[in-house]
């Protein structure tokens, strides 16, 4: 069986994408046998590891992801891959070079893997679809500990941290400019009535010319730092890393983020709790969690806005784009 039948089936639009509330679910889908193009492939990407393989290789979706996502299982193993087919979007967005974003994850991923703990990035090839072949990491997300109710201190601790290390690590200028075209355009993508437009664009401007944002301290940025995409079991994992970007201010993931809890449905005030830890365990010093607050609700406002975008988030829309816009108000207090 080979890999396009479920990959051409799929209807467009059909899986999530960045800001869903959606659990990440695992369904069985097929196996590999010997002989099968991709399954060959797969089997010497991991030689080293394989010796002798001539099993069947077993194949589960990932579900929901921005493309298609398959986790392969070496029958006979304890050994699990993980490959992302940008050639196979599942999404709204369908116009793009797929080898490009194939190959500058891959590189991303092989980057940042000196400062944060991420999979390791094995293989790429165009040829099937454009697939980047990382390990398998298992372990809950911090969007299903939310929908769980589990214990947070860790896992955000963790989270903070990681991101911190990100920041640190890739410190460079901050691109105010980027920064800001990057929150027009999604405000572009919700289409708002005029009028309400009007009133986000006077808080930018405010924004943009408060010395709150700055010129001078940028980073690599996660990009996609919803709770979906980092791992914890016992210590923490960022996945997907196509949207970083560089040159971006810090603020920008953890803003992201505190505003995909406090949109998670659960408790307003356990939401602000795991806020501020989040934020406490990502600064060094009292001085600059201060500094840090005063930025967060330019990106939590932007956070907001991109989860009001969704479709499939339209019932909680108008509570969304009125946080985004109370948040924006905050340059004024």
């Amino acid at each position: 069986m080979g890999l396009v039948p479920w990959v051409s089936s799929l209807p467009c639009g059909a899986l999530g994408s960045p800001g869903g509330l959606e659990q990440l679910a695992e369904r069985e889908a097929g196996c590999l046998e010997a002989g099968d193009a991709f399954r060959d492939w797969l089997v010497g990407v991991l030689a080293d590891r394989l010796p002798a393989m001539d099993g069947e290789v077993r194949v589960y979706r990932l579900e929901p992801a921005s493309h298609v996502v398959c986790r392969y299982e070496f029958a006979g193993t304890a050994i699990s891959v993980v490959g992302k087919f940008f050639g196979a979007p599942t999404g709204a967005k369908t116009r793009y070079n797929a080898d490009a974003a194939m190959e500058n994850e891959f590189r991303r991923l092989r980057r940042v893997s000196g400062w944060i703990r991420v999979p390791h990035a094995l293989a790429a090839n165009s040829r099937f679809h454009s697939v980047l072949v990382t390990e398998y990491v298992p372990g809950p997300t911090i969007r299903e500990l939310l929908a769980a109710g589990a214990p947070l201190y860790e896992p955000l601790t963790g989270v903070a941290h990681l991101l911190r290390r990100l920041h640190d690590g890739t410190r460079t200028s901050c691109d105010r400019e980027r920064d800001f075209a990057y929150f027009h355009a999604v405000l572009d993508q919700n289409g708002l009535p005029a009028p309400q437009r009007e009133r986000f664009n006077r808080l930018l401007g405010a924004w943009w010319h408060s010395p709150r944002i700055g010129p001078d301290v940028g980073c690599m940025v996660h990009g996609d730092a919803t709770p979906g995409n980092y791992l914890f079991d016992g210590s923490t994992c960022a996945i997907d890393f196509e949207g970083a970007r560089d040159h971006a201010h810090p603020v920008r993931d953890p803003g992201i983020l505190a505003a995909e809890i406090k949109a998670s449905g659960g408790s307003s005030a356990r939401a602000e709790d795991c806020i501020g830890h989040l934020l406490w365990h990502y600064s060094r010093s009292e001085e600059e969690f201060r500094r840090h607050t005063a930025v967060l609700p330019f990106f939590m406002a932007l956070g907001y806005l991109r989860i009001a975008r969704l479709p499939w988030r339209a019932a909680e829309r108008d509570w969304l784009l009125s946080e985004a816009e109370a948040c924006l108000a905050a340059i004024h207090r």
